[in-house]
């Protein structure tokens, strides 16, 4: 084994990757203790534990992928131990080859850096509910807290050194997260914060709040941390952070920076190098106590001078935060006094630390957990907090709260249409609006993705929460400006008053947003107090709810058939699928009660998808008893109509049940078409490419309009029964119904009369042209069997 004669050291460094033995120079292999032909694991031995992982993650790395190593570490094994060396290294497919090299001069700074990074990581390694992540500059892990482990199921040991888009990003998301990355480490564009669903180890989606944070570590290159806070435990969120608060204050009082004594009998302090670094000062001294204070700033000098007075009274030990302005700025300092001594008199001793990073880091996982990172403003937690406080003030004035739901109508048209960051900044235009016109005593925050609320004290009676409540509303009548447009955003607003509705916070909040969703069932644009009688019906939504989840695993779903026949002859051409649900515990369901909720919630999607399948296999067994010419009609929701998957579904369904598209009729209403006019052609337009015809449902209800019935390739119009039902009964009632009629005709549409019951009625629609009727008088909604039993004969039925 070489001798090192001492000084500095540098030379080669080769691991050879077939076999894993580590080649190093005799200069280099001296300084470590270690033969110049050596183990991998002997070479790991003599590196301070606080950097292994990450050296050994790095050789792992450009193992596997390729690539450069460039490492700092210190040393504690062979003759060199207590330096700093540097690896760098390039990775071929036979070695990695580079080389190690002393770091002189840099083993004070590297050290002092050390002991402030350990700190802010212990801080966090001590916080078990806010999983943070450090990468380096190639996004691989430096640093991973045990609430990571927690959260993404992946060990501190699995993690470091592995890349970010291997451990937690969904796949779509990959290319994505690396150029983000890439911007703010070369461009200096940070990314923001955002509710994300990552990837846990065993696949399932971890939904977090993540903010991100770029630093610098000892070396200059950049360091990303990602705070990310669990979505599941946010209602834990205010007992979490008072935990993490007493965390942080245990850790400050356990961790002694500098010690420092205060002798009586002459009445000076000494400290040590530790303490001395904590003021620029990296050594040791002494001071008169009264010449100390002299030199300290006047609010730090007050500080002191009130502890040594209670120290003077005979207090035992004492904990004391501390305040220092000095050239670095301002430093929070945690002073920990130890009780007296009886064997050194009056004399005391203790410890300083320097907490500053503790409490940023504090302060930012507090905004976190209480604050809207788009708005600024508080968010539900914080309103729960100040909605009680605001109580208690109430109950000693004698005076009422408003509590307030404010829901933007229509709001997912806007990200859907302009995109998530149109959509920020009308949000910040709302909540400007609010904050602008409520007095300084009421609070704004922002409850979810388009919901605010709000607190408005010292309510006099319920008039004049009537005309807060107006004047809230009034205030979306004027457009917001989005760029060099203006945009409309309606509003609609759910109220409650403290005390005649409840009297905790979380009663209240829930009375505000189920008289919200009652004001959104009234037309929107609306405000409603809330009843208790609105409680029983929310609590009949959701047992509604859980039954329809279980519906269709149930087979409590099914389809009956209305049919559709030609007036001249009462031929019947074919049917429309008309969703019925018979629950088990409910019994029948009708359809306004249920498919509305399935809308709402998403259930409509793959209950959607559910009824096209049928509807395909219907149209294969009718087909094969020979009635190729008959047409089914199903109607398709919003949520399905938005889902860009809809086309290739359907084609997969056409193809397995073997059925032309031109089987099959598709039915949208008026109000779905407009949503968004360009995505709606590309969809329309593919839809006609399978053969599928398209009807417009309920025409006359809506728009009405003649200009989109020439731009999107429509087939079929179907006449609301509304217009059905009054025919006959007032000139205008006729002439709304003979203009649909022609209209439809100039443009070669087929015209369907929905809810036909009567003889004459079916006679009139017959003078005016209209080729189909549908309605009580052909036939009710049966299943498909009594369907096939009653209408269809080999050669096709007729009434």
């Amino acid at each position: 084994m070489p001798r090192w004669a001492g000084g500095g050291f540098a030379g080669l460094w080769r691991l050879e990757l077939p076999s894993g033995r580590l080649h190093c120079a005799a200069d280099v292999a001296a300084a470590l203790g270690l033969p110049i032909e050596a183990d991998l694991a002997e070479f790991y031995a003599v590196i301070d534990s606080e950097d292994r992982v990450s050296v050994r993650s790095a050789v792992e790395a450009a193992q596997a992928q390729g690539g450069r190593i460039n490492r700092r570490f210190k040393l504690i094994g062979g003759p060199a131990a207590g330096q700093w060396a540097r690896l760098t290294a390039l990775a071929t497919p036979e070695a990695l080859e580079g080389a190690l090299t002393d770091l002189p001069g840099e083993g004070s700074r590297m050290d002092h850096w050390r002991d402030s990074e350990q700190r802010f990581r212990h801080a966090f390694d001590q916080t078990p509910t806010t999983a943070v992540q450090g990468y380096d500059r190639q996004r691989r892990v430096i640093y991973w807290n045990a609430a990571s482990e927690a959260l993404y199921g992946w060990s501190r040991f699995e993690a470091m050194g592995r890349q970010l888009e291997d451990l937690i990003i969904p796949p779509p998301m990959r290319d994505a997260v690396v150029a983000l990355h890439t911007a703010w480490v070369e461009r200096d564009e940070a990314i923001p914060a955002a509710e994300l669903e990552l990837l846990h180890k065993d696949g399932h989606a971890v939904p977090v709040f993540s903010s991100h944070v770029m630093l610098r570590n000892g070396w200059g290159d950049p360091e990303m941390y990602c705070i990310d806070v669990d979505l599941r435990a946010q209602r834990q969120a205010a007992v979490e952070g008072r935990q993490r608060e007493q965390q942080l204050r245990l850790i400050s009082q356990a961790s002694r920076v500098g010690w420092w004594e205060w002798h009586a009998e002459t009445d000076s302090l000494s400290w040590s190098a530790e303490l001395g670094q904590c003021f620029g000062h990296p050594e040791a001294g002494q001071i008169q106590r009264q010449a100390l204070l002299q030199a300290l700033p006047l609010e730090s000098r007050r500080q002191l001078e009130g502890i040594w007075q209670r120290l003077n009274q005979g207090m035992g030990a004492l904990d004391a935060e501390l305040r220092h302005h000095g050239p670095g700025g301002e430093r929070h300092f945690l002073l920990h006094v130890e009780a007296a001594d009886p064997e050194k008199g009056q004399s005391r001793t203790g410890t300083l630390m320097d907490i500053t990073e503790s409490k940023d880091a504090a302060s930012r996982i507090d905004r976190l957990v209480h604050f809207d990172p788009v708005t600024g403003l508080p968010n539900r937690l914080l309103m729960r907090e100040r909605l009680e406080e605001a109580i208690a003030r109430a109950a000693n004035m004698g005076v009422k709260v408003l509590v307030g739901c404010l829901g933007l109508d229509q709001f997912r048209l806007v990200n859907e249409s302009f995109g998530m960051a149109a959509g920020d900044t009308l949000l910040n235009g709302c909540a400007e609006r609010l904050r602008n016109r409520l007095r300084g005593q009421d609070l704004v925050v922002r409850l979810n993705g388009d919901q605010f609320g709000v607190v408005l004290e010292g309510v006099r009676d319920a008039e004049e929460a009537e005309t807060l409540g107006s004047m809230l509303l009034g205030l979306f009548r004027q457009p917001f400006s989005l760029g060099d447009q203006e945009h409309f955003l309606g509003a609609s607003l759910g109220l409650t008053l403290y005390p005649e509705d409840g009297e905790g916070a979380e009663g209240l909040m829930q009375h505000a947003e189920t008289a919200l969703h009652r004001a959104k069932e009234y037309g929107r644009g609306l405000h409603q107090f809330f009843r208790a009688e609105m409680n029983e019906r929310s609590l009949e939504r959701v047992q509604l709810l859980n039954h329809l989840r279980r519906a269709m695993p149930q087979r409590e779903l099914s389809l009956h058939l209305q049919p559709q026949v030609r007036l001249s002859d009462r031929t019947v051409l074919g049917a429309e699928a008309l969703l019925r649900w018979n629950s088990a515990a409910l019994g029948p369901v009708g359809p306004d009660r249920f498919i509305p909720l399935a809308e709402e919630t998403g259930l409509i999607e793959p209950i959607g998808d559910w009824v096209l399948a049928q509807c395909c296999e219907l149209l294969q067994d009718w087909q094969a008893q020979g009635h190729s010419r008959l047409r089914l009609a199903a109607n398709l929701s919003g949520r399905q109509f938005r889902n860009a998957e809809l086309v290739l579904r359907l084609a997969r369904e056409l193809e397995r049940c073997g059925v032309p598209g031109s089987a099959l009729e598709v039915e949208v209403t008026e109000s779905v078409l407009l949503e968004r006019e360009g995505r709606t052609r590309e969809m329309l337009f593919a839809l006609k490419d399978l053969g599928v015809s398209l009807a417009i449902d309920d025409f006359g209800t809506g728009y009405s309009s003649l200009s989109y019935l020439r731009r999107f390739p429509v087939d079929v119009l179907k006449v609301d029964r509304s217009f059905i039902h009054d025919l006959g009964q007032g000139a205008d009632h006729d002439a709304l119904v003979r203009a649909i009629a022609g209209m439809a005709h100039a443009l070669k549409l087929t015209v369907v009369a929905e809810g036909v019951e009567t003889a004459e009625q079916a006679a009139f629609l017959t003078a005016l042209g209209c080729e189909v009727g549908q309605g009580w008088l052909f036939g009710r909604p049966v299943a498909p069997a009594e369907f096939k039993q009653r209408y269809l004969t080999p050669a096709g039925g007729s009434l």
